[in-house]
């Protein structure tokens, strides 16, 4: 039997076997306040940057978060945490900022689109433009970044946000990443306004405008139950995008959760991740490599090989853990570093087995003795 457990478990108590793990610290973090001019205001974005441990210069992601789930004084970089990682583990430097008034960003959100009876989407999502230009400008200033390729990943407003960056004339952006991208306009937050038709239609115009002759590879991913852009409206959306020009490849994915508005969670990994990492891979450009787990995949039970599978899916930093002589597999992923996952794999292992545990894996890395720790019914 194998076990998913992602929850921290207190050691004390627990006979842990730590060893040293296979992958160790491949990445690290930076938190910094990112200065950006924007036309005469000055701002000081809250980031966290991720980048690879060895190595002197790294393509560019950025990533900007929604604005749904949280108030603006509540989210930070950090809610990005995950997918910095998962892109720092790609070769990527990664770095993860929130708006202006959100967080520790200073200034204030623009937060301007007109009204259902006279919308003026492209207000809103110029000026978010704006700021992400500005951004970037700063962050190619950078000795460990290489300004020839640079992503762009955006959650919600920051997806839509991003397609206005990439349709621009100097096209600034290698490819993007829109993950349930779009506007809505709402009376209580979280509440899209009821009959808003027209501000939906100006939303489709602002979007075919961004795909306007635009060659710029774009991968959209969003989910059948999201409450603001359902499958009907972003289907209207990618009309639109492609109708004049404009490169998509549309992932509409199943409900996600309760919410599927929600894709930029760790658990929505095992959805998004592999359909990112075949876009990247498509477009020539840094992917998640797995092959190293595929040997330990090939030994496995067909029911230890669906939880290895659901693993290599699922989001850094991660470990699985064996206990001595018995079947199963016990895994933590979307740690915040590879110490806390190797630990509360660990964890897990003794107190569901009872047994001396070892790793196996962290990451997609195997550990040198791998073959020697597999399951007994692998063997």
């Amino acid at each position: 039997m194998s076990f998913l457990w992602r929850t921290f478990l207190p050691f004390i108590g627990l006979l842990l076997f730590v060893e040293q793990g296979a992958a160790d610290n491949l990445v690290k973090e930076e938190k910094l306040s990112l200065p950006i001019q924007v036309g005469s205001n000055a701002v000081q974005l809250e980031a966290l940057v991720v980048r690879p441990v060895d190595g002197d210069k790294f393509p560019l992601v950025l990533i900007v978060n929604g604005s749904a789930g949280a108030s603006p004084s509540d989210m930070h970089p950090d809610w990005m945490a995950q997918m910095a990682h998962d892109f720092a583990h790609r070769g990527w430097i990664a770095a993860s900022i929130v708006w202006p008034g959100y967080g520790g960003s200073t200034g204030a959100f623009m937060n301007e689109a007109g009204d259902c009876s006279k919308p003026n989407v492209s207000m809103f999502l110029n000026a978010h433009g704006d700021e992400l230009a500005a951004a970037l400008a700063r962050l190619h200033t950078r000795t460990d970044v290489d300004p020839s390729v640079t992503l762009g990943v955006g959650v919600s407003i920051g997806g839509a946000s991003m397609l206005d960056l990439a349709g621009r004339s100097n096209r600034p952006l290698t490819a993007v990443v829109n993950i349930s991208g779009g506007v809505y306009h709402y009376a209580k937050v979280g509440v899209p306004a009821s009959d808003c038709s027209l501000f939906q239609a100006d939303l489709v115009r602002n979007f075919t405008d961004f795909g306007r002759n635009n060659p710029t590879p774009t991968l959209w991913l969003y989910a059948a139950n999201d409450p603001y852009f359902g499958p009907d409206l972003a289907r209207r959306l990618l009309a639109g995008y492609r109708l004049e020009g404009g490169r998509v490849d549309f992932v509409g994915l199943p409900p996600f959760e309760n919410d599927g508005h929600t894709l930029y969670k760790q658990e929505a990994s095992v959805l998004t991740k592999p359909r990112i990492d075949d876009f990247l891979r498509r477009n020539h450009l840094p992917a998640m490599n797995d092959d190293e787990f595929a040997p330990l995949l090939a030994m496995l039970t067909p029911a230890d090989r669906s939880s290895a599978e659901q693993y290599s899916k699922s989001a850094t930093e991660k470990a699985i853990a064996v206990a001595d002589n018995a079947s199963g597999l016990y895994w933590r992923y979307g740690a915040r570093s590879i110490e806390d996952a190797r630990q509360q794999a660990l964890a897990s292992c003794q107190k569901k087995s009872g047994k001396t545990c070892h790793i196996l894996a962290e990451n997609t890395h195997l550990v040198d003795d791998w073959r020697n720790k597999v399951p007994i019914t692998a063997r």
